[in-house]
């Protein structure tokens, strides 16, 4: 593991990006209040949240297609989204990709972020490992909610074991560090 380069509103913008890719709700709780605290603006962390959901459909559609294609079914086909246009935009794609396994548009996000706008190598690979740890994070939150479901008996264990309802507190990842 590589030591973090990036300094703390980039990190916390990798972060939200993984987080929202990854549709963690505590990670996605837990990396705005660090972001805010950091020094990023409500519209700055507001502006990321909207990026990443983006990039997170737009993975989810890219995915899709690959199935279409190998049934010979015509679907909703997307091009990948704008290139980022910026390096704060492009961390929050970085993190975003990570977060929602969309391989193509990392490696595309990647490519920009180096030759357009400057990240370094060690910067790229910082980005990569904090959206990784938010994504192994959510990975156990989601862990813990279906631990949580299969305890309880009936249709309440659904309701309160499903993932997208959180029910957890925003203890994320700690320092994304």
């Amino acid at each position: 593991m590589t030591t973090i380069s990036l300094p703390d509103k980039e990190r916390e913008l990798v972060a939200i990006g993984a987080a929202i890719g990854a549709g963690c709700q505590p990670c996605t709780q837990y990396h705005v209040g660090v972001a805010l605290k950091a020094g990023l603006t409500k519209d700055e962390v507001s502006r990321a949240i909207d990026e990443a959901q983006v990039v997170r459909h737009e993975g989810g559609v890219a995915v899709s297609n690959v199935g279409r294609r190998m049934l010979g079914v015509e679907g909703e086909q997307v091009e990948r989204p704008s290139e980022p246009s910026e390096r704060e935009q492009a961390l929050v794609y970085i993190g975003a990709a990570v977060g929602c396994n969309a391989g193509g548009l990392l490696t595309g996000y990647m490519a920009t972020a180096g030759e357009r706008l400057g990240l370094s190598l060690e910067e790229l690979r910082s980005a990569v490992e904090i959206a990784e740890l938010v994504k192994q994070r959510a990975v156990d939150f989601l862990r813990r909610d279906v631990e949580r479901a299969l305890g309880q008996t009936g249709e309440a264990a659904a309701v309160s074991g499903s993932a997208s309802e959180g029910g957890g507190t925003a203890t994320c990842c700690g320092p994304a560090s």
